[in-house]
């Protein structure tokens, strides 16, 4: 009690919760998080037997970014590899040219041709007739991802057939 009580009036507030905490956790012998304790570790449980061995075959594909997988500089998901487009699903409403609005739900880092292909599915309208247009009246370029012209969930395009 006299070292906490000397603690209140001398030290800082945080400094003081700390020596507090720690004190009370001393004398109740529980373990606090960065206080090392003398007392031994329990002993391990002990150790499940090994499971049989799987039967040989082919192999599975690996799994890019497992753990027990090199470091491969330049591959997307592993140690040392630059980092990807995280992949988002979004809803885009496309106006048609009849004033329709169509949400059509699709991810992130997916083509623009990806983009064109569900509007063909979702209105008949052939992929190589459909020009679509941001709100901001940039044309979308097949080849470029969704993701590279920032479209979040919930934004506009406009569908002009050609």
């Amino acid at each position: 009690m006299r070292v906490q009580h000397h603690a209140q009036h001398t030290l800082g507030t945080r400094l003081r919760r700390g020596v507090t905490v720690g004190l009370i956790a001393a004398a109740m012998a529980v373990p606090v998080a960065g206080i090392v304790s003398a007392q031994p570790a329990p002993p391990a449980p002990p150790a499940a037997p090994a499971a049989p061995a799987a039967p040989v075959g082919p192999e599975a594909p690996a799994v890019p970014g497992a753990p027990g997988l090199p470091a491969a500089p330049g591959l997307p998901g592993l140690p040392g590899a630059p980092l990807a487009e995280s992949a988002t699903s979004i809803t885009l409403m496309v106006n048609g040219a009849d004033g329709e609005s169509i949400p059509v739900s699709i991810d992130s880092t997916a083509t623009v041709k990806d983009l064109k292909g569900l509007i063909q599915e979702q209105t008949g309208v052939p992929a190589a007739e459909q020009q679509l247009v941001t709100a901001s009246d940039v044309e979308l370029v097949d080849s470029e991802t969704l993701a590279s012209y920032e479209l979040a969930d919930g934004d506009i395009v406009t569908l002009a057939v050609a």
